[in-house]
């Protein structure tokens, strides 16, 4: 089996995080992949740049500045190995691109070998406090997008409890939380200076085991200085390739 090391992160891009710092923590905990929300598209390239990755998938969500087009944020999926990226999956499509209340997710597969695939879908659900049922329509819409194959990896920002509806759907429909596998502790996320809330997932798709989860927390509350989130740290291992149905 192959070992992926997937970070998630809500980095509040627009808060002006310092990507140096953001860089220097990742790199201590050696990820494979990255699924990021609220992110730049400046800042995306910069964090692939400085990890001497490939350029990553990146998808505006919401830009109430344009026409300054670099101060939108979005979701991104970066990884050390090749990308190949689906369209993205608009779940809001009566909300603004101005308006910080669209969401979208961001589909990409990793492409470990050219048998060995991953289907990693960045999600940034609905936040508001009594948005329980459009987040609900959002999981379901997401459930629709999972092919036959290749294995499938949501992770991002739900913005629900782990005892929410949204989440129940998605274990219900054979997602695993990876927290619930393999965390220990309430795993909780948000705010970053002092977490009180799990909101941040890793739900891993049918073949793929959870080996470890962990909630990233190196500088303690001055991890508030990088985001308000703390990011969620995941090793899965991969179900090994398909056999080949072409003649040897």
């Amino acid at each position: 089996m192959t070992h992926v090391r997937l970070i998630t992160w809500n980095l509040h891009g627009s808060a002006k995080p310092r990507i140096d710092a953001v860089v220097e923590l990742l790199e201590s905990h050696q990820p494979d992949v990255l699924a990021l929300q609220e992110v730049r598209s400046g800042q995306a390239r910069r964090i692939a740049g400085l990890l001497r990755w490939p350029r990553p998938a990146w998808s505006l969500k919401h830009n109430p500045w344009w026409p300054l087009w670099w101060r939108g944020e979005g979701l991104a999926v970066l990884s050390r190995h090749r990308l190949a990226v689906h369209p993205t999956v608009v779940l809001t499509p009566e909300v603004s691109k101005r308006s910080y209340e669209r969401r979208i997710l961001v589909p990409a597969e990793v492409v470990i070998e050219e048998d060995e695939r991953v289907l990693l879908i960045d999600a940034h659900l609905s936040s508001g406090a009594v948005d329980d049922a459009r987040r609900l329509a959002q999981a379901e819409h997401l459930l629709r997008l999972f092919p036959e194959s290749p294995p499938v990896v949501v992770a991002g920002d739900l913005n629900a409890d782990p005892d929410s509806a949204p989440i129940r759907i998605l274990v219900a429909a054979g997602l695993v939380d990876a927290w619930a596998a393999a965390g220990t502790g309430p795993g909780h996320t948000i705010p970053a200076n002092a977490p009180r809330r799990r909101i941040d997932y890793v739900m891993a798709g049918p073949g793929v085991t959870v080996v470890e989860a962990a909630v990233v927390d190196d500088l303690g509350p001055a991890m508030a200085g990088l985001s308000d989130h703390r990011p969620v740290l995941t090793v899965l291992d991969l179900p090994p390739p398909a056999p080949s149905s072409e003649p040897r």
